[in-house]
């Protein structure tokens, strides 16, 4: 999916769920942009740092239209290169730089609430403990940044 048509594709009330693990480096992408975002766009945005799943409830209560994840996904490509998917392309896939996947959390969501289930995927640098976010990965995180707040009414 290209980056025009995952913007056609946040319609209605939009849940916007960042994952990562503060303390690994890149890894932390989906968090770091979450946290850049909550309250600045018309959107819920929730920091799962690495426990997306506890966050599942919640996101049920909020009764979206659509949900977006935001993580770190291991790609095989450049450092700080995108991807946008639709939750289902995640079947069979392991990408996730997280001991789970994202597939379970997307298959949850579509059967719980029947709505289409997004993946922003960062490819990151390094996830070594300890690291800050890489130069590469950062420079992306802050143009998804910029391009959420400018489609998503900055507030």
């Amino acid at each position: 999916m290209n980056i025009e048509d995952f913007l056609k594709n946040l319609k209605g009330k939009i849940v916007i769920a960042g994952i990562g693990n503060p303390l690994r480096g890149d890894d932390a992408v989906g968090s770091f942009i979450a946290k850049s975002i909550k309250d600045k766009i018309d959107a819920i945005v929730i920091d799962c740092e690495d426990s997306p799943e506890r966050y599942l409830g919640k996101i049920i209560e909020h009764n979206p239209n659509t949900v977006v994840f935001i993580d770190a996904l291991d790609m095989n490509l450049e450092a700080g290169s995108v991807i946008f998917l639709e939750g289902k392309a995640l079947e069979g896939m392991k990408f996730s730089t997280h001991t789970t996947s994202l597939n379970l959390y997307t298959d949850f969501l579509n059967k719980n609430l029947h709505l289409p289930v997004f993946i922003l995927g960062i490819q990151p640098e390094s996830t070594n403990l300890g690291s800050p976010l890489s130069k590469k990965v950062l420079e992306t995180a802050v143009i998804l940044i910029n391009l959420l707040r400018l489609h998503l009414n900055a507030k």
